[in-house]
């Protein structure tokens, strides 16, 4: 059981007598019947002298090669959707996102199934271009960089000796990366010093909490914004994709799960009372794992891309310089050193990784104290009432 109490069934065994794990499921998504079945034929496997991670991967392979064959893998698209699955084989959280804002425009300028062998720079650049010329240049980079990866993928599949066989065909025929000769904006990317002031952030919070006439947006979104702040920052996509057993009520604490954080680690965040009051609202009426359930399909996280139409709109409809919901995190950081918290615990507090000795030992709950006392005082610097008209 993870600290998040979800329930995980794996199958341990021993190479050179180092313990080898492979994640069955989650229960009850997997019952504990099926766990047992598919732990029988892992028993099986080391029975007949097979070690079964190495049976599985090649069974991965051996079904993507059969989906070539059956499919004609090759095209741009199933580039796309072939490097998507690789990184979600992989843990890469952000996998289905990344495929969704290539393929958004993309095949407005390319067939996707024109075959990826075929594809060459001046295919690519007009799609690019238009992203540039309308004031994106930022995606425009994020495109290339997921674009530049997606072909590179495909490269190495093909060179792979690992994946060779005498009868192995080359899956997308590729000998070089069309993206790799298009420069990058690097105008766009510079380190950014975007963040709300105290005035700012108070009236955001303020308008998200008691503007209904003037400010048309769901109660989801607007407790999705206001927890961001309170838990200190938090990435929207790991407060969209919180679920209900993710909290302990009784220590008051978050945990974030490995899966969706960006260290890959369980990363525990004190609940400070309005974070408390916002969870136990939503429970009351809640029919979802998700605390954030998406409103077309409950079993589904709301999509991120909401939050980011939501900050647009607000900035639009009132007055307030130009931000997006990656300066959420940095309005916390900048903000909480004017409160004099420790640069150590804002940071600890976002999850950052840090490299000292007792660091690599991980402990979960380590800081708790100092982050749920810093949180507290980050609550009552931002708090805020209401005023009548």
């Amino acid at each position: 059981m993870l600290p998040s109490s979800t329930k995980t069934f794996k199958f341990r065994y021993f190479e050179d007598s180092k313990p080898v794990f492979i994640k069955i499921g989650d229960f009850p998504s997997v019952s504990l019947s099926e766990a047992r079945e598919i732990s029988s034929t892992y028993t099986k496997l080391l029975e007949q002298g097979l070690k079964p991670k190495q049976v599985l991967l090649e069974q991965e392979k051996d079904r993507i090669n059969q989906e070539v064959k059956n499919n004609s893998l090759g095209t741009l698209e199933q580039l796309l959707h072939a490097h998507a699955k690789y990184k979600k084989k992989n843990g890469k959280r952000n996998c289905q996102v990344d495929l969704e804002s290539v393929e958004k425009g993309i095949y407005t300028f390319l067939s996707p199934n024109k075959k990826a062998c075929e594809i060459t720079p001046r295919d690519l650049i007009p799609y690019l271009a238009e992203m540039i010329n309308r004031g994106a240049a930022t995606k425009a980079n994020k495109v290339r960089s997921i674009s530049h990866s997606a072909f590179n993928f495909g490269i190495k599949y093909d060179n792979d000796p690992a994946n060779y066989s005498p009868d192995f065909t080359s899956l997308f025929n590729l000998t070089s990366n069309p993206v790799s000769a298009i420069p990058k904006q690097t105008d766009a990317d510079r380190v950014g010093k975007n963040y709300l002031n105290l005035e700012e952030l108070k009236t955001l919070l303020y308008d998200l909490k008691y503007d209904f006439d003037n400010l048309n947006l769901d109660q989801t979104t607007r407790d999705i914004i206001f927890l961001c702040f309170h838990l200190g920052g938090q990435r929207p996509y790991e407060v969209v994709n919180t679920l209900w057993t993710d909290i302990n009520w009784k220590t008051k604490v978050l945990i974030v799960r490995p899966e969706i954080f960006k260290t890959n680690k369980p990363h525990a965040i004190p609940l400070t009372k309005t974070a408390i009051d916002i969870l136990r609202r939503r429970k009351k009426s809640s029919k979802s794992p998700y605390v954030f359930p998406k409103k077309t399909n409950l079993q589904e996280p709301t999509p991120t891309n909401t939050i980011a139409q939501a900050v647009k709109y607000y900035r639009e409809s009132h007055e307030i310089k130009h931000f997006i919901p990656r300066d959420f995190r940095r309005t916390f950081k900048t903000l909480g050193g004017e409160i004099e918290l420790t640069k150590e615990i804002r940071d600890r507090i976002q999850g950052h990784s840090f490299n000292d000795v007792s660091s690599k030992h991980y402990d979960l709950y380590e800081y708790i104290k100092e982050k749920r006392e810093a949180l507290e005082q980050w609550e009552a610097a931002i708090q805020i009432e209401y005023c009548s008209a």
